[in-house]
């Protein structure tokens, strides 16, 4: 029994345990340091296990070891032991304890240096790109994937999603601990919701490199655009963005950031949590007085609409995807073949790839092998010999199509195009007109401006010009046809929803349906006279005169429908408009039939 009792604190069962824990730990750490310094990029897992997980089994196992000690030395004093007392003698004096006080005093101070660089390298991990986005890998992949290819790629994460402080930091992870959980156990929602609840408001961390009050001027856009057409006709899309500003002290107080909160503020309700229906707007001006604009088709009664929050106006409200931008098909094509990444010198190549990115694969691994599948058999089928002298830049417009989609899509989180609204502008998405849509109306009948001048120029359409390069005129219409009557009130993002074809012809969007309002519509609707076709081809323009001009297959006074389907205008058969126009030469149709017709590429005579 005595000399059980003369043993050390630490010859025990449980100190032992901790013990080892804490050894393999060190020794763990160690190779990780030593890894982590020889990789050329950091890796999220190497990472964790070094500054989070092996630390943590570190910190056990020192608990452990003290835990045995005092339980051996309780253990020792209920068996009446004289030497077992509560805690160790030292006396500096005696030599084998100033050479015990040394070793644990080296040994304590070596640990300490450890844990400082271990548990400051841990804050830095937690607050890197790296953790932020690729250590919960499937979860946040899509947005991860989007910021890499966004304008703040260089931009760290937590200086948007947290910011400078120690207390928004705290904050930040004491809520990523139930997303932790929610990781764990797979409950976390398909896709990620937005807007982010808990995110530090922008006014305290845009503003730290976007100063609103310096905000002034107008900004030149000029976006590349190419036709539906066989030859994918390039162009250019120009107009001035009217940035203006939101202080009267550096200029005028007008254009798109009249609406930042400085000398005017504007409030406004919402009924679903992105912000995309809006009926109420409030707008206090710099003088105190305010106007409150409703929408006159929400069905809100007054109780309903006090009911809903109301939200001051911010950057955000506008900018909501900063950072994780998912680029339209259609806008994402066009910037490639302006890259010059998809060739336009293959045919029908701009249809064919919105067709391939727009498609509801069922398989996500073999997304990349059923475009090629697509492409690469409609040029077999109807231009054999593109295959043959142009393998490679169709192999490479494959690619960067399946390039595309593999950035904008993910199944295992259920996004694709549609998922994320984009605010900015109203082309694809509502965005302005949220607001600005003519039926938001005040008390005395004032509509909220919908003018398009307001915020820009009109938009001008010509020829595909190198960078910075600008035309003077254009006699290009700035649309493909005239936006006039009912489509004119039409909303552009409905026409152009992400995700979707832009409609080619009438009978994209006027199906034909028994129950649709297109049966009320009178042929006159859109057709002024037989040979007049309104907005989408005036045949008079190449066909003069139809009646009495010429004989087609027996039809001494041919009709429209004599050449093509009713509503599609397809031409029915190459031949019958080849028994008097030279394929592809000029004669009555000006260029190519292509020009005139919109085609669906699955009938033979789209390539002709």
């Amino acid at each position: 029994m005595d000399k059980k009792i003369e043993r050390r604190f630490y010859r025990n069962t449980v100190s032992y345990f901790g013990g080892m824990i804490i050894l393999v730990s060190l020794v763990l750490i160690l190779l990780f340091l030593l890894l982590s310094f020889a990789l050329k990029a950091p890796s999220p897992y190497v990472g964790i296990f070094t500054y989070l997980i092996f630390p943590a089994f570190l910190t056990g196992g020192i608990f452990i070891f003290v835990y045995g000690l005092v339980r051996e030395s309780r253990r020792r004093r209920r068996l009446g032991a004289v030497e077992a007392l509560p805690f160790p003698t030292l006396d500096l004096n005696n030599p084998r304890h100033r050479k015990r006080f040394g070793v644990v005093l080296t040994g304590g101070s070596l640990l300490g240096i450890l844990f400082a660089f271990v548990n400051y390298n841990a804050y830095l991990f937690t607050d890197s790109n790296t953790f932020c986005g690729r250590l919960c890998h499937t979860v946040m992949k899509p947005e991860y994937t989007a910021y890499l290819n966004g304008p703040h790629a260089r931009v760290p994460c937590v200086d948007c999603h947290v910011g400078a402080g120690v207390s928004w930091y705290v904050k930040a992870k004491i809520s990523g601990v139930p997303q932790v959980f929610a990781t764990v156990f797979h409950t976390y929602p398909r896709p990620i919701s937005v807007p982010i609840k808990s995110l530090r408001p922008a006014r305290e961390t845009c503003d730290e490199c976007h100063w609103p009050q310096k905000f002034y001027g107008a900004q030149l856009i000029q976006n590349p655009y190419f036709r539906y057409s066989e030859k994918n006709t390039p162009e250019q899309i120009s107009l001035l963005v009217k940035t203006g500003g939101g202080t009267p002290n550096l200029g005028e107080n007008a254009g798109i950031h009249w609406h930042m909160i400085i000398s005017e503020k504007v409030y406004f309700k919402a009924t679903d949590p992105a912000h995309q229906h809006i009926p109420w707007v409030k707008v206090v001006s710099a003088d105190g007085s305010m106007m409150v604009y409703r929408d006159q088709r929400a069905k809100l009664t007054d109780e309903e609409l006090e009911k809903l929050p109301s939200n001051l106006m911010d950057c955000m409200d506008c900018h909501n995807r900063p950072s994780h931008v998912f680029l339209p098909p259609e806008t994402a094509v066009d910037k490639a073949m302006g890259a010059g990444l998809i060739s336009h010198r293959l045919p029908w190549i701009k249809k064919l790839a919105l067709d391939a990115l727009v498609k509801n694969y069922k398989d996500p691994d073999k997304v990349q092998d059923e475009m090629r599948l697509f492409i690469e058999g409609y040029y077999t089928k109807y231009y054999p010999d593109v295959l043959k002298r142009q393998r490679a830049e169709v192999t490479q417009a494959v690619n960067t199509i399946f390039s595309i989609h593999s950035r904008n899509v993910f199944p295992t989180m259920k996004v694709n195009w549609t998922t994320y609204p984009n605010d900015i502008g109203h082309r694809n998405w509502p965005g302005c007109f949220r607001c600005h849509d003519n039926n938001h109306v005040n008390q005395s009948g004032k509509v909220l401006t919908s003018t398009c001048s307001v915020c820009h120029t009109m938009p001008q359409r010509g020829p595909l010009l190198p960078l910075g390069a600008t035309a003077s005129t254009s006699s290009e219409p700035w649309h493909p046809w005239p936006l006039k009557g009912a489509h004119e009130r039409i909303l552009c993002s409905l026409c152009h929803r992400a995700g979707y074809r832009p409609p080619l012809d009438c009978i994209s969007c006027h199906r034909i349906d028994t129950s649709a309002p297109m049966m009320k519509m009178a042929c006159k609707t859109c057709h002024l006279q037989e040979a007049e076709v309104v907005p989408m081809v005036n045949c008079k323009s190449c066909h003069q005169s139809l009646k009495g001009l010429h004989k087609i297959n027996g039809h001494s006074t041919p009709s429209c429908t004599t050449c093509h389907l009713p509503h599609t205008w397809k031409v029915i058969a190459r031949d019958t408009c080849l028994t008097c126009h030279e394929d592809k030469k000029d004669h009555y149709v000006p260029t190519f039939c292509g020009e005139c017709h919109h085609f669906d590429l699955n009938e033979k005579a789209s390539p002709s």
